[in-house]
């Protein structure tokens, strides 16, 4: 028993690291499935790679991820086949196949293994390994690929965020922003939508925000433009692949593969420039001919411009988020509604772009935008204030005066 003081001697951590022999009959089924896989029955398969009787594990399974076992491991022998083209499996599927479907189960088989002795504890190992059939195998290769593959991109996104980006991000995704977009309908995303996007299949099933550009900007555009955009664009596209890849856990895969931007090429002034006016009024006129795909943000758009382009070499490379104005009520248009109807137009500083570090185009900034859809204090939490683009704007000068740099978000203390 090893005793550990905790806290200056309040308590005592006991862990019992007793050693414990294998019994006869556990002993002899090892050696057993070590000399003759091939006698095993698949009860003692389980037993020994400890794995639920088959049905309670498909049906433990089936809960998990809607999938039987049997099902997830010809999934991920398909996944692992180049000549079959099978879906890739989910960071969720790879866990059950590594982990088991009984929750603990692996911490378990670690804690009985510790306490065996060194020529237990790898009569043990060999023995699981033998009595692992050779589909769940190949089905467990193909999940520690995905798991690696996570992981690395988990270390690339953690490379490049500050300590500041971290806790921004540990804000977002206490939003219940996932639950809400992926179990709504295509085109019912936005609050006040009731437009249903058409012509658009490449972007069915996403969600997302539109992107305006200058046209002349993309490669080839133009005949000769000055293509900045491909180089910015696989700089946008890679911060917001660290952005969903920050939690492995908490984001979901679904989230990752469905979550997209919508480029839209429009004129610039002069060819220089880009006018956040017209834009407005280019989004608002997407937004009534249905140009704007189902699930994509109705209520926002970003854009990119001369300024954006040059921020590329800073610490805090940006784009900006702008609204389109508010369209009129249309109860007021047919004679009713008419305190609405009276109400001012709203001034032009609420309609003010707003610098968005590229980093948190997603999830920190969706997920304040889709806090605009959600009801009491989900609204706000874990936040200050709710997300009005005037009290994004607000935030951003909450810094100390020689650390605003205009740019949202600022440190999470300040929001």
């Amino acid at each position: 028993m090893i005793h550990i003081p905790m806290f200056d001697g309040a308590f005592t951590l006991s862990i019992d690291r007793t050693p414990r022999p294998l019994g006869d009959a556990t002993r002899t089924l090892y050696n057993r499935a070590i000399s003759n896989p091939s006698s095993l029955t698949d009860q003692e398969r389980r037993l020994i790679t400890r794995r639920p009787p088959a049905e309670e594990e498909n049906t433990l399974c089936q809960k998990e991820c809607g999938l039987t076992m049997d099902e997830l491991i010809a999934k991920a022998i398909n996944s692992n086949d180049k000549n079959t083209n099978g879906p890739a499996l989910s960071n969720q599927e790879s866990r059950l196949l590594l982990s088991g479907v009984v929750k603990g189960e692996s911490g378990r088989i670690l804690s009985e293994r510790v306490r065996l002795s060194l020529e237990d504890r790898d009569l043990m190992s060999r023995a699981m390994d033998a009595a692992t059939t050779d589909d769940l195998r190949v089905a467990r290769e193909a999940a520690q690929r995905v798991n690696q593959r996570l992981t690395d991109a988990w270390l690339a996104a953690m490379d490049t965020l500050s300590n500041d980006d971290i806790r921004n991000l540990k804000f977002a995704i206490n939003v219940p922003w996932q639950e809400h977009v992926l179990q709504l309908q295509p085109g019912s995303t936005s609050a006040g939508d009731s437009g249903q996007g058409q012509g658009l299949d490449r972007e069915r099933g996403r969600f997302g925000l539109v992107v305006f550009y200058q046209e002349g900007e993309g490669q080839g555009e133009g005949g000769g433009g000055r293509g900045r955009l491909p180089e910015y664009k696989s700089q946008i596209e890679t911060a917001i692949h660290h952005g969903l890849h920050f939690s492995i856990d908490i984001i979901k895969d679904e989230t990752r593969g469905r979550f997209a931007l919508h480029w839209v090429a429009v004129p610039g002034i002069g060819n220089e420039e880009l006018d956040p006016s017209a834009l407005r009024s280019r989004f608002s006129t997407m937004l009534s001919n249905s140009e704007i795909p189902s699930g994509f943000r109705r209520d926002a758009f970003l854009y990119v411009d001369d300024e954006a382009y040059r921020s590329r070499e800073t610490a805090r490379p940006y784009l900006w988020l702008a609204e389109p104005e508010p369209q009129p009520d249309p109860q007021s248009e047919n004679g009713a509604g008419t305190e609405a109807q009276s109400q001012p137009p709203p001034p032009a500083e609420a309609l003010r772009p707003l610098k968005v570090d590229i980093k948190h185009i997603a999830p920190t900034l969706f997920a304040r935008l889709v806090q605009r859809d959600l009801e009491g204090e989900a609204r706000r939490k874990p936040y200050r204030n709710t997300s009005e683009l005037s009290k994004l704007h607000a935030a951003t000068q909450s810094r100390a005066r020689n650390e605003i740099d205009g740019i949202w978000p600022p440190p999470a203390r300040y929001q």
